[in-house]
Protein backbone atom coordinates (compact mmCIF):
# COMPACT_ATOMS: atom_id res chain seq x y z
CA UNK A 1 0.00 0.00 0.00
CA UNK A 2 2.98 2.37 0.32
CA UNK A 3 4.09 1.90 -3.01
CA UNK A 4 1.10 3.03 -4.38
CA UNK A 5 0.73 6.33 -2.96
CA UNK A 6 4.35 7.22 -3.69
CA UNK A 7 3.37 8.76 -7.24
CA UNK A 8 1.26 12.02 -5.17
CA UNK A 9 3.74 12.52 -2.74
CA UNK A 10 7.20 12.66 -5.47
CA UNK A 11 4.65 14.93 -7.88
CA UNK A 12 3.46 17.25 -4.86
CA UNK A 13 7.41 17.53 -3.93
CA UNK A 14 8.50 18.45 -7.13
CA UNK A 15 5.81 21.21 -8.00
CA UNK A 16 6.87 23.19 -5.02
CA UNK A 17 10.71 22.93 -4.86
CA UNK A 18 12.58 25.96 -4.97
CA UNK A 19 16.45 26.13 -4.93
CA UNK A 20 19.33 28.72 -3.55
CA UNK A 21 22.80 29.07 -3.46
CA UNK A 22 25.29 30.68 -1.50
CA UNK A 23 28.88 31.48 -3.02
CA UNK A 24 30.30 30.60 -6.80
CA UNK A 25 31.56 27.63 -7.73
CA UNK A 26 34.69 26.66 -8.78
CA UNK A 27 36.36 26.58 -12.41
CA UNK A 28 36.48 24.26 -14.67
CA UNK A 29 34.16 20.96 -15.01
CA UNK A 30 31.08 20.03 -12.69
CA UNK A 31 30.37 22.82 -10.37
CA UNK A 32 31.84 21.74 -6.73
CA UNK A 33 29.22 21.84 -4.48
CA UNK A 34 30.97 20.89 -0.91
CA UNK A 35 30.54 23.37 1.85
CA UNK A 36 27.74 24.75 -0.31
CA UNK A 37 23.83 25.75 1.15
CA UNK A 38 21.15 25.10 -0.68
CA UNK A 39 17.83 26.53 0.81
CA UNK A 40 14.85 25.10 -1.06
CA UNK A 41 12.04 28.03 -1.06
CA UNK A 42 8.47 26.76 -1.93
CA UNK A 43 4.66 27.92 -0.84
CA UNK A 44 4.24 24.65 1.22
CA UNK A 45 6.33 21.63 2.17
CA UNK A 46 9.31 22.37 4.78
CA UNK A 47 11.58 19.54 4.24
CA UNK A 48 14.39 19.01 6.27
CA UNK A 49 16.25 15.92 5.80
CA UNK A 50 16.82 15.12 9.79
CA UNK A 51 13.38 15.84 10.74
CA UNK A 52 11.18 15.34 7.50
CA UNK A 53 8.97 12.06 8.44
CA UNK A 54 7.94 10.26 4.74
CA UNK A 55 4.83 8.50 4.45
CA UNK A 56 5.20 6.12 2.54
CA UNK A 57 7.80 3.74 1.11
CA UNK A 58 8.81 5.80 -1.83
CA UNK A 59 8.86 8.92 0.47
CA UNK A 60 11.16 7.09 2.58
CA UNK A 61 13.51 5.91 -0.36
CA UNK A 62 13.71 9.72 -1.11
CA UNK A 63 14.60 10.74 1.86
CA UNK A 64 17.16 7.84 2.14
CA UNK A 65 18.63 8.91 -1.33
CA UNK A 66 19.03 13.27 0.10
CA UNK A 67 20.51 12.17 3.02
CA UNK A 68 23.08 10.01 1.48
CA UNK A 69 23.59 12.59 -1.88
CA UNK A 70 23.88 15.82 0.27
CA UNK A 71 26.73 13.87 2.85
CA UNK A 72 28.52 12.73 -0.64
CA UNK A 73 28.72 16.19 -2.02
CA UNK A 74 29.06 18.11 1.19
CA UNK A 75 25.62 19.92 0.80
CA UNK A 76 23.08 21.46 3.51
CA UNK A 77 19.72 21.33 1.95
CA UNK A 78 16.20 22.18 3.27
CA UNK A 79 12.65 23.53 2.27
CA UNK A 80 11.15 26.67 3.48
CA UNK A 81 8.21 28.03 3.07
CA UNK A 82 8.76 31.74 1.83
CA UNK A 83 5.00 31.99 2.09
CA UNK A 84 1.48 30.92 1.55
CA UNK A 85 0.20 31.16 -2.15
CA UNK A 86 -2.06 34.20 -2.43
CA UNK A 87 1.46 36.61 -1.10
CA UNK A 88 4.16 33.80 -3.00
CA UNK A 89 4.99 35.80 -6.38
CA UNK A 90 5.16 38.98 -4.35
CA UNK A 91 7.56 37.96 -2.25
CA UNK A 92 9.72 36.54 -5.54
CA UNK A 93 9.60 39.79 -6.83
CA UNK A 94 10.53 41.57 -3.80
CA UNK A 95 12.97 39.02 -3.77
CA UNK A 96 14.16 39.38 -6.85
CA UNK A 97 14.41 43.59 -7.14
CA UNK A 98 16.05 43.38 -4.03
CA UNK A 99 18.83 41.67 -5.36
CA UNK A 100 18.12 38.43 -2.45
CA UNK A 101 20.30 35.64 -3.17
CA UNK A 102 19.21 33.41 -0.19
CA UNK A 103 16.66 32.00 -2.89
CA UNK A 104 17.95 30.93 -6.63
CA UNK A 105 15.52 29.19 -8.31
CA UNK A 106 11.88 29.53 -8.01
CA UNK A 107 8.91 27.49 -9.46
CA UNK A 108 6.41 29.78 -10.61
CA UNK A 109 3.10 30.09 -12.82
CA UNK A 110 3.58 30.12 -16.41
CA UNK A 111 2.38 33.93 -15.89
CA UNK A 112 4.39 35.13 -13.83
CA UNK A 113 7.42 33.54 -15.41
CA UNK A 114 6.88 35.59 -18.24
CA UNK A 115 5.91 38.55 -16.61
CA UNK A 116 10.03 38.40 -14.97
CA UNK A 117 11.51 37.65 -17.95
CA UNK A 118 9.61 40.67 -20.30
CA UNK A 119 11.22 42.90 -17.12
CA UNK A 120 14.52 41.22 -17.53
CA UNK A 121 14.58 39.71 -14.22
CA UNK A 122 15.30 35.78 -15.31
CA UNK A 123 18.66 34.13 -16.04
CA UNK A 124 18.89 32.29 -19.58
CA UNK A 125 19.65 28.71 -17.92
CA UNK A 126 20.81 27.46 -21.99
CA UNK A 127 23.96 29.95 -20.73
CA UNK A 128 24.56 27.66 -17.71
CA UNK A 129 27.11 24.53 -18.45
CA UNK A 130 24.71 22.18 -16.23
CA UNK A 131 22.36 21.25 -19.37
CA UNK A 132 19.21 20.20 -18.12
CA UNK A 133 17.94 18.17 -20.94
CA UNK A 134 17.68 14.72 -20.30
CA UNK A 135 14.49 13.08 -21.41
CA UNK A 136 14.83 9.84 -19.68
CA UNK A 137 14.60 9.07 -15.88
CA UNK A 138 17.29 6.57 -14.57
CA UNK A 139 16.08 5.66 -10.82
CA UNK A 140 18.64 6.96 -8.63
CA UNK A 141 20.81 8.34 -11.56
CA UNK A 142 18.84 10.68 -13.73
CA UNK A 143 16.22 13.36 -13.79
CA UNK A 144 14.20 13.70 -16.91
CA UNK A 145 13.06 17.04 -18.14
CA UNK A 146 9.63 18.03 -19.59
CA UNK A 147 10.27 18.96 -23.42
CA UNK A 148 7.17 20.71 -23.50
CA UNK A 149 8.02 23.29 -20.76
CA UNK A 150 11.42 23.63 -22.16
CA UNK A 151 10.34 24.76 -25.72
CA UNK A 152 7.48 27.02 -24.07
CA UNK A 153 9.98 28.91 -22.58
CA UNK A 154 13.20 29.39 -25.02
CA UNK A 155 12.46 32.63 -25.42
CA UNK A 156 14.35 35.09 -28.61
CA UNK A 157 16.33 31.82 -28.77
CA UNK A 158 17.57 31.10 -24.93
CA UNK A 159 15.90 29.00 -22.65
CA UNK A 160 14.35 30.35 -19.27
CA UNK A 161 12.70 27.41 -17.48
CA UNK A 162 12.85 24.24 -16.80
CA UNK A 163 10.48 21.82 -14.71
CA UNK A 164 11.37 18.08 -13.93
CA UNK A 165 9.34 15.35 -15.36
CA UNK A 166 9.14 13.51 -18.34
CA UNK A 167 5.88 15.18 -19.23
CA UNK A 168 1.80 14.44 -17.91
CA UNK A 169 2.95 14.97 -14.15
CA UNK A 170 1.78 17.68 -13.35
CA UNK A 171 -2.06 16.42 -12.17
CA UNK A 172 -3.53 19.25 -13.79
CA UNK A 173 -4.49 17.48 -17.10
CA UNK A 174 -8.01 17.58 -17.68
CA UNK A 175 -9.84 13.73 -18.36
CA UNK A 176 -13.61 12.93 -18.53
CA UNK A 177 -14.40 10.99 -15.42
CA UNK A 178 -17.35 8.83 -15.56
CA UNK A 179 -19.97 7.16 -13.45
CA UNK A 180 -20.24 3.17 -14.42
CA UNK A 181 -23.67 2.32 -12.38
CA UNK A 182 -25.35 4.81 -14.07
CA UNK A 183 -23.78 4.33 -17.70
CA UNK A 184 -24.84 0.26 -16.79
CA UNK A 185 -28.70 1.50 -15.50
CA UNK A 186 -28.87 3.83 -18.72
CA UNK A 187 -28.20 0.27 -21.09
CA UNK A 188 -24.25 0.98 -21.76
CA UNK A 189 -21.52 -0.91 -21.35
CA UNK A 190 -20.05 0.39 -18.23
CA UNK A 191 -16.35 0.31 -20.05
CA UNK A 192 -17.85 1.93 -23.55
CA UNK A 193 -15.52 4.89 -22.75
CA UNK A 194 -12.46 3.09 -22.51
CA UNK A 195 -13.20 0.59 -25.35
CA UNK A 196 -13.56 3.83 -27.45
CA UNK A 197 -10.48 5.20 -26.44
CA UNK A 198 -8.67 2.20 -27.08
CA UNK A 199 -10.24 1.41 -31.00
CA UNK A 200 -9.41 5.46 -31.46
CA UNK A 201 -13.37 6.37 -31.64
CA UNK A 202 -13.59 8.36 -28.29
CA UNK A 203 -14.68 11.63 -30.50
CA UNK A 204 -17.47 14.49 -30.12
CA UNK A 205 -20.08 12.63 -31.69
CA UNK A 206 -19.46 9.46 -29.71
CA UNK A 207 -19.73 11.50 -26.53
CA UNK A 208 -23.17 13.17 -26.98
CA UNK A 209 -24.87 9.77 -28.28
CA UNK A 210 -23.48 8.86 -24.53
CA UNK A 211 -24.97 12.20 -23.08
CA UNK A 212 -28.27 11.53 -24.80
CA UNK A 213 -28.31 7.70 -23.26
CA UNK A 214 -27.56 8.43 -19.93
CA UNK A 215 -29.64 11.67 -19.56
CA UNK A 216 -32.65 10.21 -17.82
CA UNK A 217 -36.02 11.59 -15.94
CA UNK A 218 -36.08 8.40 -14.40
CA UNK A 219 -39.61 9.01 -12.63
CA UNK A 220 -40.97 10.63 -15.61
CA UNK A 221 -41.99 13.46 -13.71
CA UNK A 222 -41.14 15.60 -16.43
CA UNK A 223 -37.88 16.42 -14.35
CA UNK A 224 -34.42 15.41 -15.55
CA UNK A 225 -32.84 12.86 -12.33
CA UNK A 226 -29.42 12.13 -14.00
CA UNK A 227 -27.91 14.65 -16.47
CA UNK A 228 -25.08 13.74 -18.70
CA UNK A 229 -22.66 15.42 -17.51
CA UNK A 230 -21.89 19.09 -15.46
CA UNK A 231 -19.83 22.10 -15.78
CA UNK A 232 -18.58 24.72 -13.31
CA UNK A 233 -17.82 28.02 -14.95
CA UNK A 234 -16.93 26.39 -17.85
CA UNK A 235 -13.08 26.97 -17.98
CA UNK A 236 -11.99 23.48 -17.88
CA UNK A 237 -14.58 21.72 -19.93
CA UNK A 238 -14.47 24.07 -22.69
CA UNK A 239 -10.64 24.53 -22.65
CA UNK A 240 -10.82 20.53 -23.20
CA UNK A 241 -12.96 20.80 -25.66
CA UNK A 242 -11.02 23.34 -27.29
CA UNK A 243 -7.64 21.47 -27.62
CA UNK A 244 -9.59 18.37 -28.05
CA UNK A 245 -10.17 19.79 -31.62
CA UNK A 246 -6.34 21.07 -32.16
CA UNK A 247 -7.06 24.87 -31.00
CA UNK A 248 -6.07 26.51 -28.23
CA UNK A 249 -7.11 29.99 -26.30
CA UNK A 250 -3.62 31.69 -27.29
CA UNK A 251 -1.96 30.55 -30.29
CA UNK A 252 1.65 31.06 -30.59
CA UNK A 253 3.11 32.17 -33.76
CA UNK A 254 6.47 33.00 -34.55
CA UNK A 255 7.30 33.86 -31.10
CA UNK A 256 4.45 36.23 -30.63
CA UNK A 257 0.73 35.93 -28.93
CA UNK A 258 -2.77 35.49 -31.46
CA UNK A 259 -6.33 35.58 -30.22
CA UNK A 260 -7.60 31.90 -31.07
CA UNK A 261 -10.85 32.39 -30.36
CA UNK A 262 -11.43 33.32 -33.39
CA UNK A 263 -10.24 30.14 -35.43
CA UNK A 264 -12.65 26.91 -36.56
CA UNK A 265 -11.28 25.33 -34.03
CA UNK A 266 -12.62 27.11 -31.20
CA UNK A 267 -15.77 28.30 -32.65
CA UNK A 268 -16.70 24.45 -33.16
CA UNK A 269 -15.83 23.76 -29.57
CA UNK A 270 -17.80 26.53 -28.51
CA UNK A 271 -21.20 25.21 -30.57
CA UNK A 272 -20.53 21.72 -29.59
CA UNK A 273 -20.59 22.93 -25.69
CA UNK A 274 -23.82 25.09 -26.81
CA UNK A 275 -24.92 22.17 -28.20
CA UNK A 276 -24.67 20.36 -25.04
CA UNK A 277 -26.40 23.20 -22.82
CA UNK A 278 -29.36 23.52 -25.72
CA UNK A 279 -30.45 20.29 -25.58
CA UNK A 280 -30.69 20.20 -21.62
CA UNK A 281 -27.97 17.13 -21.48
CA UNK A 282 -25.04 19.42 -19.51
CA UNK A 283 -26.19 20.70 -15.62
CA UNK A 284 -25.30 24.34 -15.86
CA UNK A 285 -24.29 25.98 -12.66
CA UNK A 286 -26.44 26.41 -10.03
CA UNK A 287 -26.97 29.77 -7.84
CA UNK A 288 -24.58 30.38 -5.37
CA UNK A 289 -22.87 26.86 -5.84
CA UNK A 290 -19.89 25.65 -3.71
CA UNK A 291 -16.68 25.52 -5.49
CA UNK A 292 -17.24 21.97 -6.26
CA UNK A 293 -20.73 21.67 -6.69
CA UNK A 294 -20.24 19.32 -10.13
CA UNK A 295 -18.16 16.85 -8.19
CA UNK A 296 -20.90 16.96 -5.40
CA UNK A 297 -23.47 15.70 -8.31
CA UNK A 298 -20.60 13.73 -9.83
CA UNK A 299 -20.22 11.24 -6.47
CA UNK A 300 -23.91 11.38 -5.66
CA UNK A 301 -24.69 9.99 -8.60
CA UNK A 302 -26.83 13.15 -10.55
CA UNK A 303 -24.62 13.37 -13.18
CA UNK A 304 -22.59 10.76 -15.53
CA UNK A 305 -19.63 12.23 -16.43
CA UNK A 306 -17.71 14.84 -15.60
CA UNK A 307 -14.61 17.04 -17.16
CA UNK A 308 -12.08 18.38 -14.30
CA UNK A 309 -8.13 18.16 -13.96
CA UNK A 310 -6.65 15.20 -13.29
CA UNK A 311 -6.22 15.93 -9.27
CA UNK A 312 -9.66 15.98 -8.82
CA UNK A 313 -9.43 12.01 -8.84
CA UNK A 314 -9.22 12.39 -4.98
CA UNK A 315 -12.29 14.10 -4.71
CA UNK A 316 -13.98 10.73 -6.24
CA UNK A 317 -12.57 8.48 -3.64
CA UNK A 318 -15.59 8.89 -1.35
CA UNK A 319 -18.00 7.25 -4.35
CA UNK A 320 -20.38 4.50 -4.03
CA UNK A 321 -19.57 3.71 -7.68
CA UNK A 322 -17.54 2.54 -9.46
CA UNK A 323 -15.94 5.16 -12.05
CA UNK A 324 -13.30 5.42 -14.77
CA UNK A 325 -11.02 8.29 -16.42
CA UNK A 326 -10.62 8.82 -20.23
CA UNK A 327 -8.92 11.95 -21.99
CA UNK A 328 -11.41 14.26 -23.75
CA UNK A 329 -12.95 13.41 -26.56
CA UNK A 330 -11.21 14.60 -30.01
CA UNK A 331 -12.99 16.97 -32.25
CA UNK A 332 -13.20 16.85 -35.87
CA UNK A 333 -10.16 18.78 -36.43
CA UNK A 334 -7.83 16.41 -34.05
CA UNK A 335 -5.75 13.54 -35.67
CA UNK A 336 -5.21 12.34 -32.39
CA UNK A 337 -6.32 12.47 -28.31
CA UNK A 338 -5.21 15.69 -26.91
CA UNK A 339 -5.03 16.42 -23.43
CA UNK A 340 -5.33 20.17 -22.01
CA UNK A 341 -3.11 20.90 -19.43
CA UNK A 342 -0.37 23.08 -17.74
CA UNK A 343 2.67 23.02 -15.38
CA UNK A 344 4.96 25.04 -13.36
CA UNK A 345 7.74 26.42 -14.12
CA UNK A 346 11.58 26.53 -12.61
CA UNK A 347 13.10 30.04 -13.11
CA UNK A 348 16.41 31.87 -11.95
CA UNK A 349 17.11 35.03 -11.33
CA UNK A 350 19.41 37.39 -13.35
CA UNK A 351 21.11 38.68 -10.75
CA UNK A 352 23.52 35.59 -10.67
CA UNK A 353 26.49 34.94 -12.39
CA UNK A 354 26.97 32.25 -14.52
CA UNK A 355 29.27 30.36 -11.99
CA UNK A 356 26.30 30.65 -9.27
CA UNK A 357 23.52 28.88 -11.78
CA UNK A 358 25.86 26.02 -13.02
CA UNK A 359 26.00 25.64 -9.01
CA UNK A 360 21.95 26.07 -8.15
CA UNK A 361 21.18 23.78 -11.12
CA UNK A 362 23.65 21.17 -10.34
CA UNK A 363 22.29 20.87 -7.09
CA UNK A 364 18.93 21.31 -8.30
CA UNK A 365 19.31 18.14 -10.51
CA UNK A 366 20.56 15.94 -7.89
CA UNK A 367 17.75 16.81 -5.09
CA UNK A 368 15.13 15.81 -8.49
CA UNK A 369 16.66 12.68 -9.18
CA UNK A 370 14.09 10.02 -8.61
CA UNK A 371 14.06 6.67 -7.01
CA UNK A 372 11.78 5.26 -8.61
CA UNK A 373 10.65 5.23 -12.47
CA UNK A 374 7.35 3.16 -11.79
CA UNK A 375 5.32 6.25 -12.49
CA UNK A 376 1.98 3.80 -12.89
CA UNK A 377 2.47 3.03 -9.12
CA UNK A 378 1.06 6.70 -8.09
CA UNK A 379 -1.59 6.49 -10.24
CA UNK A 380 -2.98 3.25 -8.98
CA UNK A 381 -3.94 4.42 -5.85
CA UNK A 382 -6.10 7.15 -7.27
CA UNK A 383 -7.42 5.48 -9.73
CA UNK A 384 -10.89 2.54 -9.05
CA UNK A 385 -9.33 0.43 -12.17
CA UNK A 386 -6.19 -0.37 -13.96
CA UNK A 387 -7.58 0.55 -17.43
CA UNK A 388 -7.43 4.55 -16.35
CA UNK A 389 -3.96 4.18 -15.73
CA UNK A 390 -2.97 1.26 -18.05
CA UNK A 391 -4.30 2.83 -21.04
CA UNK A 392 -5.82 6.55 -20.36
CA UNK A 393 -2.64 7.81 -18.27
CA UNK A 394 -0.24 5.84 -20.55
CA UNK A 395 -1.49 8.24 -23.21
CA UNK A 396 -0.26 11.15 -21.79
CA UNK A 397 3.02 10.08 -21.99
CA UNK A 398 2.91 10.31 -26.30
CA UNK A 399 4.27 13.27 -27.72
CA UNK A 400 1.45 15.14 -29.25
CA UNK A 401 -1.28 14.04 -26.81
CA UNK A 402 -0.68 16.81 -24.60
CA UNK A 403 -1.71 20.41 -25.20
CA UNK A 404 -0.50 23.52 -23.26
CA UNK A 405 -3.26 25.71 -21.93
CA UNK A 406 -1.31 28.84 -23.63
CA UNK A 407 -3.71 31.83 -21.97
CA UNK A 408 -1.89 30.88 -18.46
CA UNK A 409 1.25 32.31 -20.03
CA UNK A 410 -0.44 35.65 -21.20
CA UNK A 411 -0.40 38.26 -18.12
CA UNK A 412 -3.77 39.29 -17.08
CA UNK A 413 -5.79 37.16 -19.49
CA UNK A 414 -9.20 37.09 -18.67
CA UNK A 415 -10.24 34.11 -19.68
CA UNK A 416 -11.85 33.31 -15.95
CA UNK A 417 -13.85 36.82 -16.23
CA UNK A 418 -15.32 36.02 -20.06
CA UNK A 419 -16.99 32.57 -19.26
CA UNK A 420 -17.75 33.18 -15.51
CA UNK A 421 -20.91 32.94 -14.44
CA UNK A 422 -21.38 36.49 -13.52
CA UNK A 423 -26.20 36.87 -13.74
CA UNK A 424 -25.12 35.86 -17.74
CA UNK A 425 -25.20 33.26 -19.19
CA UNK A 426 -22.24 33.84 -21.88
CA UNK A 427 -23.12 31.11 -24.09
CA UNK A 428 -26.76 32.66 -24.84
CA UNK A 429 -24.95 35.80 -26.04
CA UNK A 430 -25.11 34.58 -30.18
CA UNK A 431 -23.34 32.30 -32.02
CA UNK A 432 -19.75 31.06 -31.67
CA UNK A 433 -18.94 33.42 -34.12
CA UNK A 434 -20.73 36.56 -32.70
CA UNK A 435 -19.37 35.58 -29.39
CA UNK A 436 -15.68 35.83 -30.27
CA UNK A 437 -16.00 39.13 -32.04
CA UNK A 438 -17.44 40.38 -28.90
CA UNK A 439 -14.19 39.01 -26.32
CA UNK A 440 -11.76 40.06 -29.30
CA UNK A 441 -11.25 43.65 -28.91
CA UNK A 442 -10.04 43.03 -24.79
CA UNK A 443 -8.30 39.85 -25.63
CA UNK A 444 -6.45 41.59 -28.40
CA UNK A 445 -5.25 44.56 -26.11
CA UNK A 446 -3.89 42.10 -23.44
CA UNK A 447 -2.21 40.08 -26.02
CA UNK A 448 -0.40 43.36 -27.41
CA UNK A 449 0.67 44.15 -24.05
CA UNK A 450 1.93 40.64 -23.76
CA UNK A 451 3.68 40.78 -27.44
CA UNK A 452 5.37 44.11 -26.47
Amino acid sequence: MLKRTSRVGKVLIALILVASIFAVTGCGGKPKLKGKKVIIASWSGAYNVDTYEPRHEEEANTLEYRRKMLADNGLHMEVVELSGWDDYFQNVVNNIMSGNKEYGIYCVAAEWAVTLYKQGLLFPLSDSSVKLDNRVAVAYEKTAYNKMMEDLFTLNGKRYGVFPGEGGDSWHGIFVHWNKRLFREAGLDPDLPFNLQRDGLWTWDAFYEIAKQVTRDINNNGITDVYGLACDDARELLTALVIGNNGNWVNIENGKYTNGTTKPEFLEAMAFYQRLINEGLMKTRPPNPAWDWEYTEFVDGRIAMVFGAEWRAWTSQGMDDDWGAVLPPKGPRATSYRMATDEMIYVVPSFFSKAEVDTILSAFDLWNVPTDTDWKQGYYAAYRDRRSVDETMALTKTAGNTGFKNYTMVPGYPMGDLIMDQGVNWWEAGTPSQIAESWAPRLQSVLDDANR
